[in-house]
Parts: structure tokens; C-alpha cells; sequence
């Protein structure tokens, strides 16, 4: 994979956690493009008071809106004093953008976001390759010194990108800094199947998972973490992929769920990569943040939830 070059000036700033301001990620051999994202200061700015940060990826109608202001709320109700760091990247296509944006901002065709492939304006510049450029910044000791846990997570079209990430990602943490992931009910999973096309399974790879072995990616998911949850409630079809291959994982989120935990679950060597949770009663929504205990999450606290994950999967 070639590599991703990004042009930030440095920036100092102070950490605010309540509020997020609109900057742009200038990207190269993009006609003079940026990538749009949200946040409490510059990604290159330097943060000696964030010990936590979250990167999190929007859904399918989020591509010009911060997306953190619900999940900000849960944290801010948590007693703890801890510095929390927010971004969200985003990923509109073009119909989301006016004239002036669309020779500004870097863009998707429709729905290719979602399955990780490469800008139209961009070269080789996938969803995964900016999330590599902000896990680039916060890696870096001199601009995030205190940080200790970076957590990347999505709801809905976003679980899509944060769940495929996990699996074909090439990031590694510098000493006392982890990473993880949650995922909360995509329209579809990644199977561990070499015949279903990608982003169902592992035929025909894109540009940046092509970069990984099978046996590469299942060797990068043992070792890494995720927390994978759904409402209950939620059996609609509104926004969900209905193509062949889709269907095969079932007929609405949550049996696709169900059926990606069965999955999973059938690899023993994986299971510890993964918590799996439902929430009860809720549909298609955001209240999920809350059932999941978001601000544990955040940092990093899944040893002590993923014995009760596994249960729960292996019961329901």
C-alpha cells in the first residue's frame, strides 16, 4: 500500500471537551482536496492533557456533521475527571457537497465509503487511510504524551468502516498506548470467507485490504479487540444492504448480528478478540451508546466485560 501523505501544520492548542471545531486534513494528489473532520483542537496540535481518545466514524447521512455530540454526553455524565480527545473524520459523497465544496473536500461515490474503497479525487486514499493519519498523530508521544487508549468506533454505515478497519488495519501502538474498536449494528459484517466478495468476506479484496493475506487478517483480529452490539429491536430494513451477499448474512440487523457471533464463535482462537452485546428493546438507534457502557469503552476497559460477552453470545 502506498503510503498516505498528509501536510498538517503544528498547531498549539488547549483541549476542550465540550465543543468541536470543523478542520480539514490537506491530502496529497487530490487536486488540491482535504478530508473534512471534527474536533476539540487540530489533530497535529499539541495535547499534554488528553489521557483517552475516540475516533469515531459517522453514518450514512453524517458526511459533513460532527457525529460525537451524543456519545460526548455520555462521557460528560461519567464522574471522572479523565482528559477525553474526540475526532470524526468524514466521508461525504458528492451529492452532499455544493459547487465550491466538491473542488475543497475529498469525496465518495456512493455508498464505496462503507467498504473502505478509494476516493474518485483521491489517489489511493480509502476510509482506512485517514483513519491511519489520525492514528499517526495520536501515536506520536511528542503531540499526545499523556494519552493512554485510543478507541475507534462507529454506529450503523460507520460500524461498516470501524469493523472492517479492525480486521485489515496495519497500525501498532507505541509502548503504553492500546487500541480498540466498537462496532454497533452495520448493515452487514466482514465473514471469515475467502469465497463471499469482499466486504462480506475476503474474494476480491480492495486496494487497502489486498494488502493483507487471509491468514494475515485473521492473525491481525486475534490480536486486537472489539466490542460488537445491536438493539434487539432492531428488524427494520430502512438504509440496510440488500444485495445477494448481504442477504446471506440475514434478513435485518440484528439476525445479522446473531448470525456474525455464531460466526465468530465457531473460531475458538478468536473469541477473546471479541465482546458481543445486545441491547434490549432498542431499534435503530443511538440509544445503543448508552446500553453499552460507552465510557468504559473509551478506556480501554474490556478484560473485565469480555468473559460476560462471550457468555452472553454463546447463550442467545
Amino acid at each position: 500500500m502506498r503510503l498516505l501523505l498528509l501536510i498538517l501544520p503544528l498547531i498549539s492548542s488547549t483541549v476542550c471537551v465540550l465543543a468541536s471545531n470543523e478542520y480539514s486534513l490537506p491530502v496529497k494528489h487530490s487536486g488540491g482536496r482535504a478530508v473534512r473532520y471534527f474536533s476539540d483542537h487540530e489533530l497535529d496540535a499539541v495535547d499534554g492533557d488528553s489521557e483517552y481518545a475516540v475516533v469515531m466514524v459517522h453514518g450514512v447521512s453524517g458526511g459533513n456533521d460532527d457525529c460525537t455530540q451524543r456519545v460526548r454526553r455520555i462521557v460528560n455524565d461519567d464522574s471522572s475527571s479523565d482528559k477525553i480527545y474526540f475526532v470524526a473524520p468524514c466521508f461525504p459523497t458528492l451529492s452532499m457537497l455544493n459547487d465550491i465544496e466538491r473542488n475543497r473536500i475529498v469525496y465518495w461515490n456512493e455508498n464505496q465509503w462503507q467498504a473502505g474503497n478509494d476516493s474518485p479525487v483521491a489517489l489511493d486514499l480509502s476510509p482506512y487511510d485517514v483513519l491511519d493519519a489520525i492514528f499517526t498523530n495520536l501515536n506520536d508521544v511528542r503531540l499526545y504524551p499523556k494519552l493512554k487508549h485510543v478507541l475507534f468506533c462507529g454506529y450503523s454505515a460507520g460500524a461498516q468502516v470501524v469493523s472492517r478497519y479492525m480486521a485489515v488495519s496495519r497500525i501498532k501502538a507505541r509502548d503504553g498506548l492500546a487500541f480498540s474498536f466498537a462496532a454497533g449494528a452495520p448493515s452487514s459484517w466482514l465473514f471469515l470467507d475467502k469465497n463471499a466478495p469482499w466486504h462480506y468476506g475476503f474474494n476480491k479484496k480492495n486496494r487497502y485490504a489486498s494488502g493483507l493475506s487471509n491468514d494475515a487478517i485473521i492473525k491481525n483480529i486475534r490480536s486486537r479487540h472489539i466490542v460488537c452490539f445491536c438493539g434487539t429491536a432492531d428488524t427494520g430494513t430502512k438504509n440496510l444492504s440488500m444485495n445477494p451477499s448481504a442477504m446471506k448474512q440475514g434478513p435485518n440487523r440484528y439476525e445479522r448480528f446473531k448470525n456474525f457471533r455464531k460466526h465468530v464463535l465457531s473460531y475458538k482462537k478468536l473469541c477473546d478478540s471479541f465482546v458481543f452485546i445486545e441491547v434490549e428493546g432498542v431499534g435503530h438507534s443511538g440509544e445503543c451508546w448508552e446500553g453499552v457502557g460507552f465510557a468504559n469503552l473509551v478506556r480501554g476497559m474490556l478484560a473485565t466485560t469480555t468473559d460476560m460477552g462471550n457468555q452472553r453470545a454463546v447463550e442467545r
